[in-house]
């Protein structure tokens, strides 16, 4: 047995031998547990093609993501916080002045010590995945030796972290512990799982095992660390992604119990601020979420993740509220409506309301989880609504730059607009601090691209997953027989999708095609093969496979509207939304060096005006009475197809009812290739 499926099978080990009672001296749940729908892919097995590597290639190379530790710096001390010196997970620089008192207990010597720790874990973990997936030299050179570099600072005890010796664990005021080491604990399993790296994996398991000793099931509860006046503890929570994926990966039983049990202790606690992802909440499907946005978007996964590690259908009941809960708060594009605090809003819900990247990032992260767990073929279109709308919508086309809040509809991207309330944090700009936002925006596309494709795991047997379009590239093997199919289309901007089938032998299997919900009866062609549907959403396409075999799905969108908080319309067709692009003028506010060996330039910070500012709000009504609202797809050919959202190949053209019933030709785009942008309309009744 060759290595890829010897690992599957470990990691597979912990669903299926929880899925029949066992009794091994109280060591494992009697629990009936449910086993997952699918299996992710090993990172760097599924490779994009086409316009996804293009675009994640010219990301690293002169996009903002490949050069953020040339451009971000502390506006404090003026240093550049990404860069090898002033890598805080070795260096332990802001936490050099820890104290502990008489008790044991240590003091930060600052609030948020933690925060270049979290810029510093998270940029790597973006840098890394699109390196070794898109290719770039200099990008993985850079998450080498961030890797090395982080090997080389763990201590013997196993200690990777921020935190001197004498002053980790246990604090008597709010810290980072957990969070700190959750963003750097998961570049460190990706760069295992794309290089292959055990000693990585080895590194990572004695980190963990040591917090799990100090936090783990019977000690000290984390979460209530008393006078918490930021959500550094809060977001402890999500270290439990780390928790699961080395469960995923050894099988290892220490790891279930220490999720459950970190889970159980945030439920006890009453210090915490963010209680939105306690379980007594989200029993009751009445309260509306309202803490910290990304918490809230990440939390979600908790009690999925508990409920397939546990079999307790609570968990389960909890889940279902929270995605209930959830969709009460997206825009048209997909992300969480927010505050001006970074908070889900509930109250005064607006389709202009802002929403901050972190919160889609986070939101997309426990969309896809959702996906691999459940295999509920919904969760893939809310995947690609949120990734294709209003991820891409915060960002340049050439990545040059991207605004730490957004909005599906917007006049201005000012930090004091003429009108409204002023956020200092909406401007496009090359970096941002803190960086959070921007390193969500390096994550979204490598996160999404790994989740394309899944394996499968059923009565009918081992099979394979298209559980996200676009092209694509994924190779893995089946009850041991090497398996690769190459995908060819232009998704989302055409919905012709092509499959090419090698296989080291003849081979029988299901492939699921995921059915979204606005192409409720695509046509697909596969000579030879059963053609069955599940009751998830996915085609099940079954035959005995053999090199060059090849499948055909032709998805059918038609124009539709989308309808909004306030009871106007979005126009959207396949997973795409449409707006009104409004004529901006760009006002420069910062002007960053070259950067890189190559002198890479063209990094600014930007806000815009509309140039007319009457013409962006005349009023427009949609045909409410006319098919597709009178609009027409209209396609441009001349457009680069290495880069699609730079100048969209798709358009909506069509007629609107302007002031005083006069008739207006107008052409909509994605939401993603458009600055400023309206987004809903009133419809006319004919």
């Amino acid at each position: 047995m060759s290595e890829e499926p010897r690992r599957d099978a470990l990691r597979w080990s912990c669903v299926f031998a929880a899925a029949v009672l066992v009794a091994t001296g109280g060591r494992l749940s009697a629990a009936k547990r449910e086993a997952e729908a699918f299996a992710p892919v090993r990172l760097g097995h599924v490779k994009p093609r086409g316009w996804l590597r293009d675009v994640q290639a010219r990301d690293l190379t002169t996009g903002y993501a490949g050069h953020l530790d040339e451009l971000l710096q502390d506006p404090q001390t003026e240093k550049y916080l990404l860069r090898r010196e002033n890598n805080d997970f070795v260096t332990r620089a802001n936490n050099r002045g820890c104290r502990c008192d008489e008790r044991g207990l240590a003091t930060p010597p600052a609030p948020r010590t933690w925060w270049h720790a979290e810029m510093i874990g998270d940029w790597h973990d973006g840098l890394l995945r699109a390196a070794y997936l898109a290719g770039g030299a200099r990008a993985k050179a850079k998450a080498d030796r961030f890797i090395e570099a982080i090997l080389k600072s763990q201590d013997g005890d196993g200690y990777i972290g921020i935190y001197p010796a004498g002053c980790r664990f246990h604090f008597a005021q709010p810290d980072g512990e957990l969070w700190s080491q959750r963003c750097v604990l998961l570049p460190l399993l990706a760069y295992y799982e794309l290089a292959g790296r055990e000693d990585v994996l080895e590194a990572v398991q004695r980190a963990v095992k040591l917090t799990i000793a100090q936090y783990g099931p019977g000690k000290k509860n984390y979460f209530d660390t008393p006078k918490q006046r930021d959500c550094g503890i809060s977001h402890g929570l999500m270290f439990l992604d780390v928790l699961e994926w080395l469960y995923r990966l050894t099988g290892d039983e220490a790891y279930r119990r220490a999720a459950l049990s970190f889970y159980e202790d945030y439920n006890a606690a009453r210090n915490v601020l963010v209680k939105d992802g306690q379980l007594e909440r989200l029993l009751d499907p009445s309260i509306p979420f309202s803490g910290h946005g990304p918490d809230v978007m990440g939390f979600l996964r908790v009690t999925l993740l508990c409920y397939y590690l546990s079999g307790k259908e609570v968990y389960l009941k909890a889940w279902r509220n929270a995605i209930g809960k959830v969709e009460r708060h997206l825009g048209v594009g997909g992300s969480p409506l927010s505050g001006h605090g970074e908070e889900i809003k509930a109250e005064g819900q607006k389709p202009d309301m802002p929403y901050e990247y972190c919160s889609t990032f986070y939101l997309l992260h426990s969309l896809i989880w959702a996906l691999q767990k459940t295999g509920e073929a919904r969760f893939g279109d809310m995947i690609e609504r949120t990734l294709f709308n209003a991820a891409q919508g915060a960002r340049f086309a050439d990545g040059k730059a991207l605004t730490y809040y957004s909005a599906d509809e917007r006049l201005w991207v000012r930090q004091r607009p003429p009108e409204g309330r002023g956020n200092h944090r909406f401007i496009y700009t090359a970096a941002f601090y803190p960086s959070c936002c921007h390193d969500s925006g390096a994550r979204v596309y490598p996160y999404t691209i790994s989740a394309m494709w899944m394996r499968s795991r059923g009565r009918d047997g081992d099979g394979l997953v298209a559980a996200l379009y676009g092209p694509s590239h994924v190779r893995t093997e089946i009850n041991g027989t090497r398996v690769s199919v190459v995908e060819e289309t232009d998704y989302p901007f055409s919905f012709e999708i092509g499959l090419s089938m090698q296989v080291e032998r003849p081979i029988a299997f299901p492939l699921r095609l995921r059915v979204p919900a606005w192409s409720p009866e695509p046509s697909v062609t596969a000579p030879g093969a059963a053609v069955t549907r599940d009751r998830r959403g996915f085609l099940v396409v079954t035959k005995r496979w053999q090199s060059c075999d090849r499948v055909r799905l032709t998805l059918k969108p038609t124009i539709r509207g989308e309808r909004s908080v306030d009871g106007r319309t979005a126009v959207a067709y396949g997973p795409l939304v449409f707006s009104l692009p409004i004529p901006e003028k760009a006002e420069v506010v910062q002007r960053f060096p070259p950067v890189g060996p190559d002198r890479v330039g063209g990094f600014c910070a930007y806000q815009y005006d509309p140039a007319d500012l009457a013409s962006a709000r005349r009023p427009l009504k949609l045909m409410g009475g006319k098919p597709g609202f009178g609009f027409r797809v209209v396609e441009d050919d001349t457009t680069d197809p290495r880069y699609p959202w730079d100048r969209p190949r798709l358009g909506l053209r069509g007629t609107m009812l302007g002031a005083g019933g006069q008739l207006e030709r107008v052409t909509l785009l994605p939401m993603g290739s458009t600055l400023l942008r309206r987004t809903f309309f009133a419809a006319s009744e004919n």
